[in-house]
């Protein structure tokens, strides 16, 4: 018997993987946490270590799921997070008093591309589990 699962995109990949038994559910839930405690990692690793150390410290990794989903989401808490990701322009407060310029950090630095870069391995993981499992998946 031969099953075909097209594919053309993550919504897709997620409304597909709701229906697999719960085997692969839990298979593709390993792959799901495994890659956003991959990204956790690698971000706490490239942010600089600052004289408080809250932009490090304040990444964290939040698993949720189910017996059909799995969902991880990684985040920074720290209040300036943004601005060390987006830097800023020349800033003055109320009096006029210079407050510098926050310069826009090197993409290895960033967290954004590391987190997407680490969501691609993912998809392909769970491609990977699909086909293994008998499916097609282009």
């Amino acid at each position: 018997m031969s099953v075909k699962l097209q594919l053309d995109g993550l919504a897709e990949l997620r409304a597909a993987l709701r229906n697999l038994p719960e085997h692969l559910t839990d298979e593709a839930t390993g792959i799901v946490q495994k890659a956003a405690t991959a990204a956790e990692q690698r971000v706490v690793a490239n942010y600089p270590q600052g004289p408080t150390g809250n932009l490090r410290r304040r990444v964290s990794t939040e698993h949720q799921g189910s017996r059909l989903t799995a969902t991880s989401r990684v985040r920074s808490r720290a209040p300036h997070a943004s601005i060390f990701e987006n830097g800023t322009k020349p800033r003055r407060n109320k009096k006029g008093q210079n407050r510098g310029q926050m310069r826009e950090p090197q993409e290895a630095q960033k967290m954004v591309p590391v987190v997407v870069r680490e969501r691609r391995r993912m998809v392909e993981e769970l491609k990977d589990m699909v086909r293994r499992n008998g499916f097609q998946v282009d």
